[in-house]
């Protein structure tokens, strides 16, 4: 039987990753459409049909003041029970057994994580240590790449997000309200208008950057099944 190449090998741990992902990116797929639901379809269909119930005469119009208390309903009640199911629920056992041995569980489950897709990707991927060593600093690499590239788009997307704001200024006549600020240095112009799009474009590249840094993330613990598997594969070479 014809050895599989390191390309073909690499091939066949990416595919393992990707799929992976995807089922974990089910998971949050369907935790979106939750969200969705909860916070925008039931406060629509609610809010319609007390909008309804209203015109039909079947209940007062004074009830059309409560509209604003049926939109926020929804996303409210959807809220607390997230926070309470995933949050609330573990600080009287934070307190009961202390931060330190919260994190500790918390490691042990990350542990668990890694044992079971190393085992996956054993079974997956079957190759040599030397092999597994090479795939891991490949990936590596990839992630150290992907990690530059989140960077330069971060600084690409806030230039250009800065020129279409001054364009769209440009273009529309906007004028900005100036106000005088007081600094040691005296009084210094200041405009509310350009104050607030520097706020909006923080933000955005704030959001911009986190987001590829959690993908990053999210690959570099795949890294650290590699490595495992690695030293494991090894390790067992030397006692036999």
């Amino acid at each position: 039987m014809r050895s599989r190449t390191h390309l073909e090998l690499y091939r066949a741990f990416t595919d393992f990753i990707s799929g992976e992902v995807k089922r974990d990116r089910h998971k949050a797929n369907r935790r979106m459409l939750n969200v969705f639901l909860w916070c925008f379809i039931f406060p629509a269909i609610a809010v319609t049909g007390l909008y309804l119930l209203t015109a039909l005469r079947v209940l007062p119009i004074s009830a059309r003041a409560y509209m604003d208390w049926t939109l926020l309903l929804f996303p409210i009640v959807y809220s607390v029970y997230v926070l309470s199911s995933e949050v609330l629920v573990q600080i009287p056992r934070a307190f009961s057994r202390g931060g330190v041995v919260t994190m500790l569980d918390e490691s042990f489950k990350q542990a668990e994580w890694r044992e079971s897709v190393t085992l996956a990707m054993s079974r997956s991927v079957s190759s040599e240590p030397a092999d597994w060593n090479w795939m891991a600093q490949n990936f590596r690499t990839d992630l150290r790449r992907l990690r530059e590239r989140n960077a330069y788009l971060t600084v690409l997307a806030g230039a250009v997000l800065f020129l279409l704001l001054q364009g769209i200024d440009l273009l529309t006549g906007t004028e900005a309200r100036v106000t005088w600020v007081r600094s040691p240095m005296g009084w210094v112009e200041s405009s509310s208008t350009d104050l607030s799009q520097f706020v909006v474009l923080a933000l955005f590249l704030i959001m911009f950057y986190l987001s590829g840094s959690q993908l990053h993330q999210t690959l570099a613990r795949y890294l650290d099944c590699a490595e495992l598997l690695a030293l494991d594969r090894s390790n067992r070479e030397r006692s036999e």
